[in-house]
């Protein structure tokens, strides 16, 4: 079943979404330039989470205080925050070092690392990840717990996944697959990643006569980190083609002073490896909405990827835009008369009315948030116990993120200089369409001939007064002609604060494509209200969640958001 979300949303001046340039984007659509809205900044204007340490951003939005308990958060702090849980764990102070380092390595990013200036260190010198991590709630303490069992249970692999040797080699490894080298080659620069990372670094380094040696990178709690790993797996396959000597000299296995300087040798990697590394994908625990609705990616093996229940279209102008410039000046409050500006600049800024599409597969996001069924006949205790308790669990949760998201869409809008414009417009309408077949459709093409603020009399839509109403009113003919046209059957439900402006109707057409004397509703499902409130008159958002067919109101699920989460 999909759930499409599609939206008329009229700004005043503003500059939501700028490019490198500071200027609002845009793009080229039915042969002219239009405003646009990326994917990226709906989704994190809406997911906001807040951050108590960012002054601009300290309170979490719309969404994320109603689903407070279930909101992720993304970020490269994994290792500070396993550093903090291991203080509560049992497990041993003397291996805590080697955990956070091996936190540190779990997400391995094959760009350059941007250089750690000294105020850059001092500013902020948790111990991170290269790559941002989209985290659960409490995913660093189920992480800890599951490390202090497997401990235990198998200290083999568990010593064997904290060996420094094996994470570094594994870190290049995962680089130099990259690469075109024969299988032979990349594994004589991972068997030797350790010996150059340790004692051969300067000569890594090393410079053509006449230019300066690039610096050695700094080590991660007095071991070689991820920018080693990355320096020695990139050089040695520059080496290995263009300098075959020195890539044999620097793979060449240690000399008696070099195995003194090492402390420690790769152990043979021990049997059931990939059940131990299986285990830790168990303790991302399937609560996150966020990670469910957007998905989540990395390039770790103790981390699941997760596949998005949510697609986000760019949003786009329904008519064409040409972004303006602001001149503006500030004055010195103490200067002297007739002195001038203190400060002169300029901002560009457009207005533009968006079309916004996003598209939810309701069985992928209870997939997310529920996991896998068991299979019957292999476990049926744990297969009844999924049906009967985890999947309905889960079709709560998720009918509670769809109306909060539905709402949150339509009171949020990208924070790009709204301190200098405040364009909070709220949406002139919301469709809803709910379909069984797995037919996702963007209306996007309802715009592809600009809408104009005056229609053409003899062949038009049924609002010829506004942008707003000219767009909502192409988007009604073209919902129909597509509906009609291919046959799909869904259900529509549409909201608007002004009904009687904007009805969503549509003209019955003669062959030749004029319009008839009558226009019609799309659908008989209209609404004056959002909703979603307690005690506030029921509108949209009550209305989509019975109409979803799962036996759920919107009153009963409503505040499941702020709940403790269920361990599921």
């Amino acid at each position: 079943m999909l759930i499409e979300i599609h939206m008329i949303q009229n700004h005043s001046p503003a500059n939501l979404n700028r490019d490198d340039l500071g200027a609002p984007k845009t793009c080229l659509f039915g042969g002219v330039t239009r405003a646009r809205l990326s994917s990226q900044t709906q989704k994190r204007s809406i997911r906001n989470p807040g951050n108590p340490d960012d002054i601009h951003n300290r309170e979490p939005g719309l969404f994320a205080e109603a689903m407070k308990s279930f909101i992720g958060r993304r970020t490269k702090l994994f290792p500070w925050l396993v550093e903090r849980e291991l203080e509560k764990s049992g497990i041993p102070a003397a291996e805590h070092g080697r955990i956070v380092l091996k936190a540190r390595q779990i997400a391995l990013s094959k760009e350059k690392d941007e250089k750690k200036t000294a105020i850059a260190q001092k500013a902020d010198p948790r111990p991170k990840t290269p790559q941002l991590i989209h985290l659960g709630p409490g995913h660093a303490r189920y992480f800890v717990t599951k490390l202090e069992g497997l401990r235990d249970n198998a200290k083999e692999q568990y010593d064997y996944f904290l060996n420094p040797v094996v994470g570094f080699q594994e870190i290049v490894r995962g680089i130099v697959t990259e690469s075109d080298l024969p299988e032979k080659e990349q594994e004589k620069i991972v068997k030797s990643s350790w010996t150059i990372a340790k004692c051969r670094m300067s000569r890594l380094l090393q410079a053509s006569a006449g230019e300066e040696s690039e610096p050695e990178p700094q080590t991660e709690d007095d071991q070689p980190g991820t920018e080693h790993a990355r320096l020695i797996a990139e050089r040695l396959t520059e080496f290995n083609v263009g300098d075959p000597a020195r890539f044999r000299d620097l793979t060449k296995p240690a000399n008696k002073e070099e195995k003194l300087q090492l402390n420690e040798d790769a152990p043979e990697k021990p049997k059931k490896m990939d059940e131990f590394m299986e285990a830790f994908k168990s303790v991302t625990h399937r609560n996150a909405v966020d990670i469910a609705l957007f998905g989540r990616m990395t390039t770790s093996d103790a981390f699941d990827d997760v596949a998005a229940a949510m697609q986000v279209a760019h949003a786009i102008s329904t008519h064409a835009v040409f972004n303006e410039v602001d001149y503006f000046t500030a004055v010195d409050d103490l200067g002297k008369a007739g002195g001038g500006a203190g400060h002169v600049d300029e901002a560009m800024f457009n207005s533009a009315c968006f079309y916004k599409y996003f598209c939810l597969d309701w069985g992928q996001l209870v997939h997310n948030l529920a996991g896998p069924g068991p299979d019957k006949d292999g476990d049926e205790a744990a297969h009844s116990e999924w049906m009967s308790k985890i999947k309905p669990h889960a079709q709560k949760l998720a009918a509670c993120t769809l109306g909060h998201f539905l709402r949150a869409a339509a009171f949020t809008s990208p924070t790009g200089k709204q301190n200098s414009f405040a364009s909070h417009c709220e949406p002139c309408g919301i469709l809803v369409e709910i379909k069984e077949a797995k037919i996702p459709t963007n209306y996007a093409n309802a715009f592809a001939d600009p809408v104009e603020r005056i229609g053409k009399p003899d062949d038009d839509a049924a609002d010829e007064k506004s942008i707003e109403g000219r767009s909502v009113a192409c988007l009604a003919d073209h919902v129909q002609a597509v509906r009609r046209a291919y046959d799909i059957d869904s259900t529509l439900l549409w909201y608007s604060p002004k009904l009687w402006r904007f009805p969503l109707k549509y003209w019955e057409r003669s062959a030749d494509g004029r319009k008839k004397t009558t226009a019609k509703f799309v659908t008989e499902y209209r609404y004056d209200v959002l909703g979603g409130n307690q005690g506030e008159k029921e509108g949209l958002v009550e209305a989509v969640i019975e109409s979803l067919k799962v036996g759920l109101k919107w009153a009963d699920v409503k505040d499941l958001g702020k709940d403790a989460p269920e361990e599921f």
